[in-house]
Protein backbone atom coordinates (compact mmCIF):
# COMPACT_ATOMS: atom_id res chain seq x y z
CA UNK A 1 0.00 0.00 0.00
CA UNK A 2 1.44 3.34 -1.06
CA UNK A 3 0.00 6.70 -0.04
CA UNK A 4 -3.07 4.99 1.43
CA UNK A 5 -3.97 3.34 -1.88
CA UNK A 6 -3.76 -0.36 -2.62
CA UNK A 7 -1.41 -1.42 -5.38
CA UNK A 8 -3.37 -4.68 -5.80
CA UNK A 9 -5.83 -4.13 -8.68
CA UNK A 10 -8.46 -6.43 -7.15
CA UNK A 11 -8.28 -4.64 -3.81
CA UNK A 12 -8.35 -1.22 -5.48
CA UNK A 13 -11.49 -2.29 -7.35
CA UNK A 14 -13.02 -3.58 -4.12
CA UNK A 15 -12.31 -0.22 -2.47
CA UNK A 16 -14.02 1.65 -5.34
CA UNK A 17 -17.05 -0.64 -5.09
CA UNK A 18 -17.14 -0.20 -1.30
CA UNK A 19 -17.17 3.58 -1.77
CA UNK A 20 -20.04 3.25 -4.27
CA UNK A 21 -21.95 1.20 -1.71
CA UNK A 22 -21.25 3.78 0.99
CA UNK A 23 -22.54 6.50 -1.34
CA UNK A 24 -25.71 4.52 -2.08
CA UNK A 25 -26.26 3.97 1.64
CA UNK A 26 -25.71 7.67 2.35
CA UNK A 27 -28.23 8.63 -0.34
CA UNK A 28 -30.80 6.25 1.12
CA UNK A 29 -30.22 7.59 4.64
CA UNK A 30 -30.48 11.17 3.39
CA UNK A 31 -33.78 10.41 1.71
CA UNK A 32 -35.16 8.82 4.87
CA UNK A 33 -33.96 11.70 7.02
CA UNK A 34 -35.81 14.11 4.73
CA UNK A 35 -39.18 12.43 5.18
CA UNK A 36 -41.63 14.10 7.52
CA UNK A 37 -44.11 11.22 7.47
CA UNK A 38 -45.25 8.36 5.25
CA UNK A 39 -44.24 8.82 1.63
CA UNK A 40 -46.67 9.36 -1.22
CA UNK A 41 -46.56 7.00 -4.26
CA UNK A 42 -43.78 9.02 -5.91
CA UNK A 43 -41.81 8.95 -2.65
CA UNK A 44 -42.25 5.20 -2.37
CA UNK A 45 -40.97 4.82 -5.93
CA UNK A 46 -37.93 6.94 -5.02
CA UNK A 47 -37.36 4.81 -1.92
CA UNK A 48 -37.60 1.64 -4.03
CA UNK A 49 -35.00 2.97 -6.47
CA UNK A 50 -32.62 4.00 -3.69
CA UNK A 51 -33.08 0.67 -1.90
CA UNK A 52 -32.46 -1.29 -5.11
CA UNK A 53 -29.25 0.66 -5.70
CA UNK A 54 -28.09 0.10 -2.12
CA UNK A 55 -28.74 -3.64 -2.38
CA UNK A 56 -27.08 -3.87 -5.77
CA UNK A 57 -23.93 -2.12 -4.58
CA UNK A 58 -23.85 -4.32 -1.48
CA UNK A 59 -23.85 -7.43 -3.68
CA UNK A 60 -21.16 -5.88 -5.92
CA UNK A 61 -19.03 -5.03 -2.90
CA UNK A 62 -19.35 -8.54 -1.50
CA UNK A 63 -18.33 -10.08 -4.83
CA UNK A 64 -15.42 -7.66 -5.26
CA UNK A 65 -14.16 -8.51 -1.78
CA UNK A 66 -14.41 -12.23 -2.53
CA UNK A 67 -12.43 -11.69 -5.74
CA UNK A 68 -9.81 -9.80 -3.72
CA UNK A 69 -9.50 -12.72 -1.30
CA UNK A 70 -11.40 -11.06 1.54
CA UNK A 71 -14.43 -13.12 2.46
CA UNK A 72 -16.43 -13.76 5.61
CA UNK A 73 -18.84 -16.53 4.59
CA UNK A 74 -21.17 -16.06 7.57
CA UNK A 75 -21.60 -12.38 6.67
CA UNK A 76 -21.46 -12.78 2.87
CA UNK A 77 -24.57 -14.98 3.02
CA UNK A 78 -26.58 -11.88 4.00
CA UNK A 79 -26.17 -10.44 0.50
CA UNK A 80 -27.02 -13.66 -1.32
Amino acid sequence: MANGHSTDPAMAHAARVARAHADATDRLAGYLEGLSGPADPAGIAEYANLLARERSTLAQRTEAMRAAGMSVPSMDAITA
